[in-house]
């Protein structure tokens, strides 16, 4: 990790250099038909590097910024659509006493307040939700977004965000609005959001929501193949650190309403639990179900366990291997675990094994 500092007569001001690379051999069951083995670039968080800076403007006001790329260590290619900052970019001001705000492409508040509470990011590498349908993955991010974190209080903060659709005569056309707060007192955390994208599978790409929507999930459409007209999400998380276990549980639920007025919705429960073996090894265990109804009287549900060991060489590198399995049931037609083609059962079991080193 780099930093850089300056010191003028009447401001302090720092930039810092990080990131993190990880990468992994994969074996999934079925991927479209057919077994597959491959070299994935970032299962256990995607590779990164960014640049994140503060300048002191005095009276407690400084500005801040970050602006991280995304990137494939298989390749070398830019993720996120080959943007140079395709993860983050925002500035803004922060005090103290009023809190925070900050304008650019940020991540939503179901990412911001709940992101801790997935097996996936505790452990667990593409073990998501099913089509990750509440976004605590963080598939998508907000551009064009304006967001506000109030100062902690007591152990509670919380935050609001708006994304504009930056089209003339169409405000709503691929917007978004966003809200979350959080709470943390001793070992016990909880977390709530709320996000809203309106049009997001639009032709207006330069609005809040620029990347491909739906990235491998089975409700970007209607059972028609109509693309989404609106999505609603509302979700809660708590956890509980024991000392010699960790715990967290977390609900959300997700409404489609699709453009040929048919609509679905989702229920995703997520229960895990990781203890540390020793402090250089950890083990976690996740159960996830989704269930769902739509307009058409369609219920599909998914049963889905993810299991992790994670062993540190370092503070900075470790070396990970990770098993996941997911079961289709009712009306869902085939099983997809994040990143990878539609089954062609309604099962399927994928592990990975890999390496990730920060800096």
């Amino acid at each position: 990790m780099g930093v850089l500092t300056s010191r003028p007569a009447h401001a302090q001001s720092n930039v810092t250099l990080y990131g993190l690379i990880s990468v992994g051999i994969s074996y999934s069951s079925n991927a479209g038909g057919k077994s597959l083995t491959q070299m994935t670039s970032g299962p256990q968080q995607p590779s990164r590097w960014g640049l994140r800076g503060k300048e002191d403007l005095g009276g407690g006001v400084a500005a801040i910024f970050v602006l991280e790329n995304g990137f494939s260590i298989t390749s070398g290619s830019a993720s996120q659509g080959g943007r140079l900052f395709g993860r983050q970019a925002w500035v803004g001001l922060t005090t103290p006493q009023y809190g925070t705000i900050t304008l650019g492409r940020q991540y939503d508040e179901m990412t911001q307040q709940l992101n801790w509470t997935s097996s996936a990011v505790q452990f667990a590498t593409y073990g998501a939700h099913v089509g990750d349908n509440d976004n605590i993955f963080n598939v998508l991010r907000l551009q064009n977004s304006v967001r506000y974190v109030s100062p902690t209080l007591h152990g509670l903060s919380f935050a609001a965000q708006y994304a504009f659709s930056n089209q003339a005569g169409a405000f709503n056309n691929n917007s978004a609005f966003s809200g979350g707060l959080s709470y943390q007192r001793g070992p016990f955390r909880f977390s709530a959001a709320m996000s809203q994208y309106n049009h997001p599978d639009s032709t207006n790409t330069g609005g809040a929501i620029g990347d491909s929507y739906g990235y491998t999930s089975p409700f970007a459409t209607s059972a028609g193949g109509a693309g989404v007209e609106k999505q609603r999400i509302l979700g809660v998380g708590a956890g509980y650190d024991f000392g010699f276990l960790q715990t967290t549980l977390s609900y959300t639920n997700v409404l489609f309403n699709y453009l040929d007025t048919t609509g679905l919705r989702l229920n995703n429960v997520e229960v895990s639990v990781t203890h540390k073996i020793t402090p250089m090894l950890l083990v976690g265990a996740a159960y996830i179900y989704t269930f769902g109804e739509s307009s058409e009287a369609l219920k599909p549900h998914y049963n889905q366990v993810n299991l992790g060991v994670d062993y540190f060489l370092s503070k900075r590198t470790d070396l990970y291997l990770v098993g996941l399995y997911q079961r289709a049931g009712g009306s869902a037609q085939y099983a997809q675990i994040v990143t990878t083609p539609a089954s062609s059962t309604k099962s399927e079991t994928q592990v990975i094994a890999g390496i990730r080193t920060k800096f």
